[in-house]
């Protein structure tokens, strides 16, 4: 007896494989060439310098994560050298919850260059071996995700501290480190708090859906096209402005939710053995993604924008996925 629906899993496999590319994904990667350049550039003349690093934000669940993955990724895969002669490495640290600098060490190290450290070193001890393992390990820079959560319950003081700090991982004149902090909206008035801070590092923002712009509304188009196409099926029924923008709202404007709304509901109509996507997957996938009663969605009601606000239906989202 198994517990997984293996035709199930096999159809979403599928479609989690095919990666969509947004203009987003281009602007990220210029951002990221960028700062590598000024580095390689830098570390080629033999002084110390100061490093450069990117400040990737926007609302949560538009896809931040999953970008800054696949373009880190593929600078592992490239074997882009370093004038030291080896590759670039950038390692990532997610966070979570109350964070301090000492706390924010040891993730680093135990999380970002896999060197086991415990509590029981100092402050100071911790970032010495930070800097040291970068450097014997080739680890030209570090991305910390879902950075805001290291000043949520910080006091002034500490976010000073905090920031002082980050600026000095970019100017270390032994080992200078490149940073991606991404994040939340708000991480931006944390940062541009440090001038100097502010001025290292290159703002890449990830926006929500808006439908008013024809740009949007023609990559939700070809975006519905692709995975429609990957899962089978034509989407030609369903062109329509209206479509779009209650989909939108199920997705309470963010990109990464209405991917995963569209793979849910064409692994729905997979399974299902059906020939034609029709709006009915669409609701279905939703209320039972959000744990709502069947046919009560932004795809069946006529006020859907009013019953379902954005703030709501993230909320909706993120208590399925806590109890899930």
């Amino acid at each position: 007896m198994t517990f997984i629906a293996l035709d199930t899993a096999g159809a979403l496999a599928e479609l989690r494989a095919l990666h969509y590319n947004f203009p987003r994904s281009r602007r990220l990667r210029e951002a990221l060439s960028w700062m590598l350049t000024d580095y390689y550039a830098k570390a080629m003349v033999g002084r110390p310098f100061e490093a450069r690093g990117l400040l990737v934000t926007g609302p949560s669940r538009v896809g931040k994560t999953d970008e800054i993955r696949r373009v880190l990724s593929q600078l592992d895969a490239s074997g882009t050298g370093m004038p030291d002669g080896r590759p670039a490495r950038i390692v990532s640290v997610m966070l979570d919850g109350k964070t301090t600098w000492k706390d924010l060490g040891l993730r680093t190290l135990n999380d970002g260059l896999k060197y086991v450290a415990t509590g029981r070193m100092t402050q100071r001890d911790i970032w010495a071996r930070v800097s040291a393992n970068a450097r014997a390990q080739g680890i030209v820079g570090i991305h910390y995700d879902e950075c805001q959560h290291i000043f949520t319950t910080a006091s002034a003081d500490s976010r000073a501290i905090i920031l002082d700090s980050f600026k000095t991982l970019l100017k270390q004149p032994d080992w200078p480190m490149m940073l991606i902090l991404s994040g939340v909206e708000n991480l931006v008035d944390h940062v541009n708090s440090e001038e100097q801070l502010r001025f290292l590092l290159r703002p890449v923002v990830f926006g929500e859906i808006c439908l008013h712009k024809e740009s949007d509304l023609d990559e939700l188009h070809m975006l519905c096209d692709a995975y429609a196409e990957k899962a089978g099926f034509e989407f030609k029924a369903l062109y329509s402005l209206d479509f779009y923008r209650r989909l939108s709202c199920a997705a309470a404007n963010r990109w990464g939710l209405v991917i995963e709304l569209l793979m849910e509901t064409l692994v729905l109509a997979q399974t299902g053995g059906v020939d034609e996507l029709t709006l009915q997957h669409f609701c279905t996938a939703f209320t039972q993604r959000a744990d709502l009663r069947e046919g009560f969605s932004p795809f069946s009601i006529d006020e859907y924008e009013r019953v379902f606000e954005a703030a709501k239906v993230v909320a909706l989202f993120e208590k399925k996925g806590k109890n899930s």
